[in-house]
């Protein structure tokens, strides 16, 4: 089975939809296929075969970025495909001259919270309640 990580197509907007509405319950289909023509915020996609698996949604202005989403169907989870998605994320940021990237968080999203972490993110702000009765949580990872 051959992985294929790219910037997503047309082709590929209504499945990242899909796993948005899915995992998020807040997906529009037409903000992300906006996304296809916008040079700063983007969506790459984690394809397995032609089925898309998973999506990171990212805002360059280097020297930052901002990590906004990622996300893997639930039937993909556990098999370690956040970790590519994550890999490939640091590429990108690299290939762009970024410097630190950052992210938000809800505080009771322990496993996306360890993933951050085993990537060397570290918290720096909380918002209270931001996410209704839980915390979002703030992090940045310096290159």
């Amino acid at each position: 089975m051959e992985l294929v990580f790219s910037k997503m197509t047309e082709d590929d907007v209504s499945h990242v939809f899909e796993i948005e509405n899915e995992l998020l319950g807040s997906a529009s289909y037409p903000k992300i296929f906006d996304t296809i023509s916008n040079e700063k915020l983007n969506y790459y996609v984690l394809k397995n075969e032609q089925e898309v698996i998973g999506f990171i949604e990212i805002l360059i202005i280097s020297p930052e970025c901002e990590l906004y989403d990622i996300a893997v169907k639930k039937e993909f989870q556990g098999r370690g495909y956040s970790k590519i998605l994550m890999d490939n994320l640091l590429k990108i940021a690299k290939e762009n001259s970024v410097a630190t990237i950052f992210l938000e968080v809800n505080s009771i999203n322990y496993k996306a919270i360890n993933l951050y972490k085993k990537y060397g993110f570290n918290e720096y702000s909380v918002r209270k309640n931001y996410y209704g009765e839980n915390d979002a949580i703030l992090m940045k990872l310096d290159l």
